[in-house]
């Protein structure tokens, strides 16, 4: 099992990297994709249960993890986002996802976040509409 990412794109300012091997075992393998621009983070699929400690492991090599900038859900599959609670809880990201998706995502997260962390899911979400919209990444533009 590899743990190091393959590098998709490295300018020195700006990086994407895929994580493509972190489950062993039953669970369910997905893709994890880390793009950073000039220090800030966005972190794409960030998996389920299975792969938040393997992930987390990974990502820490490359970036302060508590300071990633983004977490992307491209769909609430829980192999894709099933983890959120743990990156809300140790992070301080915002959870990009489609609109019609944001609603859900509070399901996802445990109470106690709520009530012992103060932590509102719905206050991190930046729902974006059907058309798209731009986030600002660092010194570029993500559409």
């Amino acid at each position: 099992m590899r743990r190091e990412p393959i590098v998709l794109f490295d300018n020195g300012r700006h990086q994407c990297l895929m994580f493509d091997d972190l489950v062993s075992g039953e669970g369910v393998q997905s893709n994890q994709f880390l793009i950073t621009d000039n220090e800030q983070y966005l972190l794409l699929d960030p998996g389920g249960d299975l792969t938040y400690t393997p992930l987390s492991l990974e990502l820490s090599k490359h970036i302060p993890v508590q300071d990633l900038t983004y977490i992307f859900a491209s769909h609430q599959d829980p192999d894709i986002i099933a983890s959120l609670d743990k990156w809300l809880l140790h992070t301080r990201a915002r959870v990009i996802c489609s609109k019609l998706w944001a609603r859900f995502l509070p399901h996802l997260t445990a109470n106690y976040l709520v009530l012992s962390r103060g932590i509102n899911t719905f206050d991190r979400i930046i729902a974006l509409p059907d058309r798209g919209q731009s986030i600002p990444l660092g010194k570029c533009t993500l559409k």
